[in-house]
């Protein structure tokens, strides 16, 4: 099983997310789409027909050159954008909160030296729920506003040349200090603006290892999916300008790229959700690492089975 408490720095920090993916893909990734699959394919449905329903609406009015259609669409179909907004609303908090507590569940069972099952899993995310919800509220008033202000500073910073080193630095900091400490509140009986502080504590323990490991984890993440969405956008775009016919006023070219742009955000969608596991799973190799550091829980370990070993 893999060492989550070990002292580690930058190297170690981007190595070991990739080293646990081999020991623990496996297992990690079959029991995430048991536990959270049914939610992305209620999510990836939702969105489906929701934009569906909105595509149709936008090209069938651009083939009768209707200026007012869209609006006359929209308003006569009010009802169905609304309670579809809601639902999707809701399917993409439910998503949001299996795939930001999951990973600390996984861990959690990986620390503790504990036989993983998707039952164990699901019983550590069903004890957490309650501080999960309180997590989640309590940042909405504290922490995200925060954040956004401190972003908002850096972006006015940008017009003067020093804003934007800044916001290369601030900016990985907020998130893996959100992360941190919802890694704390969860995997602890910590307060909530106990576990903030300690957040902060850990940050500050590896600022710059941390730093640096969070960076590099987004770019691969975000190149991924880039991959996986971005580049096929670019090339639909492209054959379907070229396909337009100036002078017809066929559908065939709309329906094309309705298909075209659906298939491609439920691929963006189920590809984001889960990419964002190796963010989690970063910031909890880097969580377990410096509590590590801050408190020996691996030399209490090795003192444990040399104690065993001895029997």
């Amino acid at each position: 099983m893999f060492q989550l408490y070990k002292k580690r720095g930058f190297s170690e920090f981007v190595g070991d997310t990739f080293d646990f993916l081999k020991i623990e893909g496996k297992s990690y990734f079959k029991n995430y789409f048991i536990i959270n699959g049914i939610v992305l394919l209620l999510l990836v449905a939702t969105l489906y027909f929701f934009t569906s329903i909105f595509f149709e609406g936008m090209f069938s009015n651009a083939n009768r050159n209707n200026s007012d259609g869209m609006a006359l669409f929209l308003n006569s179909n009010l009802g169905i954008f609304i309670g579809l907004g809601i639902f999707l609303f809701l399917i993409v908090m439910l998503a949001c909160l299996i795939n930001y507590t999951y990973p600390i569940a996984y861990l959690k069972l990986v620390a503790e030296k504990k036989t993983i099952t998707t039952e164990s899993i699901i019983a550590i995310m069903k004890e957490k729920a309650g501080r999960t919800i309180i997590f989640f509220l309590a940042s909405l008033v504290v922490m995200i506003p925060l954040i956004f202000i401190l972003m908002g500073i850096m972006f006015l910073l940008t017009i003067i040349i020093i804003g934007i080193p800044l916001l290369l630095i601030v900016g990985p900091a907020l998130m893996s200090w959100m992360i941190l400490c919802y890694y704390d509140y969860i995997t602890t009986e910590n307060g909530y603006f106990q576990s903030l502080g300690n957040g902060f504590n850990l940050l500050k323990m590896k600022f710059w290892p941390i730093i640096g490991s969070t960076v590099i984890m987004y770019i691969i993440v975000q190149m991924i999916v880039g991959i996986f969405s971005f580049v096929p956008y670019i090339i639909t775009i492209a054959g379907f300008m070229a396909s337009i016919d100036t002078e017809s006023q066929s559908a065939e070219p709309y329906s094309a790229i309705m298909i075209a742009m659906n298939i491609l955000m439920i691929v963006y969608t189920i590809s984001s959700f889960t990419l964002q596991n190796l963010i989690f799973v970063n910031q909890g190799v880097i969580y377990y690492s410096v509590k590590d550091e801050e408190e020996n829980y691996s030399i209490k370990s090795d003192i444990d089975l040399i104690g065993q070993n001895e029997e």
